[in-house]
């Protein structure tokens, strides 16, 4: 039934909320449970190989992406509370230890820690509050320290000489000397180094800010030379070359200060989150809210890593995605659809509730209608009446004001001069005209393509001829799959078909399809966008895709979860002044359009991290030669991804055996029974579809066949058949029977090898090694063998004519008939026309009958 308007607005009066939202980045967090040993960190660092560092209270922790490793005082640490990081252009990593006031240091290719050798002759210029803030090895091995409460800048050359600079003999006394200088050096290569001084007389091109006693001290250039940044904990200034200084005041003590390039750095605040700052001073993000910040970084993929004095480490993938938080608790975090009504963002919940982001980010709340029977709200902006339609709870709504009660699903995009059509079960709505027309078919969306009306259904396309339905499918295939959604071109001259199965279809002069196969991401469409007639989105179950048309076709650009959005299920997604808001099952996330422009992932970091032979720690060295039975080889490799993680994977062959590649999701790649040769493995790192070829690695070995296998033991054994020969027909003991010499030769060869022999064979896709004087006979069944051992049977296809060939003692096997082979030191007994093998009776052929001769006892 169809209600007016009006005679519901004393009814259903909608009420609102008005609130500032929260914006926040999607952050990954990384605390004790994670495997950190401290909630307390200090800094981070990545180092050369790819892992990055963290600095805490209780030592010092690495991340691999897999696992966390941690070290402390008994791993060689002179103490536990480690405060920073001091990287150094000749590769060394050190680090100052708190309460031990002491310096020690590692490498990047990682072999333990190394305390620093002079240690005492600077603990005897500290003060019990002393704590090294700068800390620089120049080329000629010279330590330059400056930091809170040490006086001037100290250096100790490679001979443990010490050197003072601009130091005074009341610095310690404030009483007498209550103001300090932060001096920041000009050294032109290496890393920053800057000390504090009371010596007013300080060379008067250094850049220099005046500061009281804080221990959160910091001070680097922007620009060397030029530009310089100061952080003494309560205030931080910016100075340029002419000493004119930018202040930046804030309510919030400043914990740690890094500069990112010339144009931008970061600031820590306690229980201030963090702010990245251009090198004017202005705010360009802000993270972490009411969190203790203490460091940054950013690592290799453009992820940002921060550190907290009371909350561990805190990760974000991707900077430039962020969340709207909704305050109200009537809302789900399931967007269902968006739409824009000039710069205001209008929210459709999947719970029914409706709200609009103006473009303050203030946020007002629509009361739902039915608080009992809530369905997926969808909502429409409609440009020519200036009209907001949403359905939501079995209702449709104008403005906000409820207006029918009738039951609809999906609301077609505003075309001038059209109306704006409702899908429903049984038929069409149309919301100018207040019509409704029954259909044959469920419609899940309408499009007016030119003089058409075009039916989206779960069975395909269809054209709508006055009340009856025109069959589409039989025009091409692509238009016989159900429909999700159908949005007309900016020119008008297409339409644009979001499918479940075939991408997008397009529909105009051509019928063609866009699909995983040209770059989509799936090819299950929820929801298209027109941007342009150069540019649409499409939202899927596998991320949000976007399609730039061209003259030689068109390009796509993706991101999903991996690359930072809040879900891989995007529903619905609006453009409003270069911001993508991006509607998702998991929430209402948003990001500047340039955030998709391609950016090559560089996996880097893939190393061999481990070599075992035979389940034990293998020393690897170039092309290593091991023995026969050294054949159980296992390699732990490491590629190291950050944000793409959970789509990291390896592929791997032996290069002289395997023409394909094999791909595991594991970093532990095992090869259990190798014969002997030479080998290669070779593996690379992959992100989903994409392999780094650029970092294969290759690792060759050598598996050294058994003495009895190698040229000089066959050499040896023919001279001695030779001999045994000639020395047989001499004396013509056993010349009346041949077959007492193969026994003869069969048990000196047997003596000569040993009893373990093993024979390798390939069943269900395993590989299997079988000790062969554990079998007992061999039955053919067409092309397959069945192999019978004291233990079991295995099945392998094989015919059985080649089957002696392919053992390593083929004395020890006879054939006895056409579907039988025995090994002779098993049989137990023999008749005429049977042999007995374990209690089993096997027939002897009667053309085999003559091998019986060749069993002795």
């Amino acid at each position: 039934m169809i209600f007016n308007r009006h005679s519901f607005l004393l009814v259903v009066l909608l009420t609102f909320f008005s609130l500032i939202n929260g914006q926040e980045s999607i952050y990954k967090h990384y605390g004790v449970d994670e495997g950190l040993p401290s909630s307390e960190v200090y800094d981070v660092y990545q180092d050369k190989v790819g892992h990055i560092w963290f600095a805490t209270d209780k030592g010092l922790s690495r991340f691999n992406g897999y696992e966390f490793k941690n070290f402390d005082s008994n791993d060689g640490l002179p103490g536990n509370v480690v405060l920073r990081f001091y990287p150094q252009t000749n590769g060394q990593v050190w680090c100052y230890t708190y309460h031990n006031q002491a310096l020690f240091y590692f490498n990047e290719q990682f072999d333990g820690f190394t305390a620093y050798t002079y240690n005492s002759t600077l603990q005897k210029e500290f003060n019990s509050s002393s704590i090294i803030k700068s800390c620089f090895v120049d080329a000629s091995k010279t330590l330059h320290i400056g930091g809170n409460n040490i006086n001037g800048e100290l250096q100790i050359d490679k001979d443990g000489n010490l050197t003072k600079n601009y130091t005074s003999d009341q610095y310690f006394n404030l009483e007498v000397i209550p103001e300090r200088y932060v001096v920041l050096n000009e050294y032109a290569k290496g890393p920053v180094s800057y000390f504090t001084t009371s010596n007013k007389d300080i060379i008067s091109n250094h850049f220099n800010k005046r500061k009281g006693a804080s221990t959160h001290l910091y001070a680097s250039w922007l620009v060397p030379g030029q530009k310089s940044i100061f952080m003494d904990g309560d205030t931080i200034e910016i100075i340029n070359q002419k000493k004119q200084k930018k202040t930046i005041n804030s309510k919030r003590k400043a914990l740690g200060m890094k500069v990112i390039d010339s144009t931008q750095f970061f600031v820590g605040y306690l229980f201030g989150g963090c702010k990245i700052l251009n090198n004017q001073g202005q705010v360009v993000n802000k993270f972490l809210k009411g969190k203790s910040v203490t460091n940054f970084l950013i690592d290799h993929e453009g992820g940002y890593w921060f550190t907290t004095s009371n909350a561990g480490v805190y990760y974000v993938k991707n900077p430039l995605v962020s969340i709207h938080q909704f305050q109200n608790e009537d809302t789900s975090s399931h967007i269902n659809s968006l739409t824009r009504k000039n710069s205001d963002l209008i929210v459709g919940f999947r719970n029914g509730s409706v709200a609009t982001i103006a473009s303050d980010r203030t946020v007002t709340y629509a009361k739902s209608n039915d608080v009992n029977a809530r369905s997926a709200a969808y909502v429409e902006y409609d440009s020519i009446l200036k009209t907001i339609y949403s359905i939501r709870n079995n209702t449709t709504e104008y403005n906000h004001e409820l207006v029918y009660n009738l039951y609809l699903t999906k609301l077609s995009e505003p075309v001038s001069n059209q109306s704006i059509y409702a899908s429903n079960p049984s038929g069409i709505f149309d919301l100018r005209k207040n019509e409704f027309t029954r259909l044959s078919k469920r419609v899940q969306d309408i499009c007016i393509y030119k003089n058409d009306t075009l039916i989206g259904t779960p069975f395909g396309v269809f054209k709508k001829q006055k009340d009856s339905l025109a069959s589409l499918p039989q025009t091409s295939e692509l238009l016989s799959y159900r429909v999700e959604d159908m949005d007309l071109s900016k020119n008008g001259e297409l339409v644009y078909i979001a499918t479940q199965g075939k991408g997008i279809v397009v529909y105009g002069p051509e019928i063609y399809n866009i699909s995983i196969q040209e770059g989509l991401t799936s090819d299950i469409i929820n929801e298209i966008f027109v941007e342009n007639d150069t540019t649409i989105w499409a939202c899927t179950n596998k991320g949000l895709n976007r399609i730039v048309f061209n003259a030689y076709g068109f390009n796509i650009t993706s991101i999903d979860k991996n690359a930072g959005l809040l879900s891989n299920e995007v529903e619905d997604i609006e453009i409003i002044n270069d911001t993508l808001w991006v509607g998702t099952k998991e929430g209402l996330c948003y990001l500047p359009k340039r955030a998709l422009a391609h950016k090559a992932i560089n996996t880097g970091f893939l190393r061999l991290e481990k070599v075992t032979v035979n389940d034990n720690n293998y020393v690897a060295k170039d092309t290593p030669k091991l023995s026969y039975d050294e054949n159980n080889i296992t390699f732990l490799v490491q590629g190291i991804s950050y944000a793409n993680h959970n789509d990291l994977t390896y592929q791997y062959r032996l290069k002289e055996v395997d023409e394909s590649w094999n791909t595991s999701n594991s970093r532990v790649i095992s090869f259990p029974s190798l014969s002997y040769g030479k080998y290669t493995f070779q593996v690379k790192a992959c992100i989903g579809k994409t392999c780094y070829t650029d970092e294969q690695l290759e690792y060759t070995f050598i598996i050294k066949p058994p003495f009895w296998k190698s040229g000089w033991f066959y050499t040896l054994c023919f001279i001695a058949f030779v001999g045994l020969v000639c020395v047989f027909f001499k004396i013509r003991v056993l010349s009346y029977n041949k077959d007492i010499t193969r026994e003869f030769i069969r048990l000196l060869i047997k003596k000569l090898k040993g009893d373990e022999k093993f024979m390798e064979i390939r069943m269900n896709g395993e590989d299997i090694k079988i000790p062969t004087n554990t079998i007992l006979f061999i039955k053919s069944s067409g092309n397959y063998l069945d192999i019978f051992t004291l233990t079991k049977s295995y099945t392998i296809r094989c015919k059985i004519g080649e089957f002696i060939k392919t053992t390593p003692d083929a004395l020890e096997y006879l054939r006895i008939h056409r579907s039988y082979i025995i090994r002779i030191d098993k049989v137990t007994g023999k008749s005429k026309n049977s042999v007995t093998i374990k209690e089993q009776s096997i027939p002897v052929g009667e053309t085999y009958l003559d091998q019986l001769d060749k069993i002795h006892f």
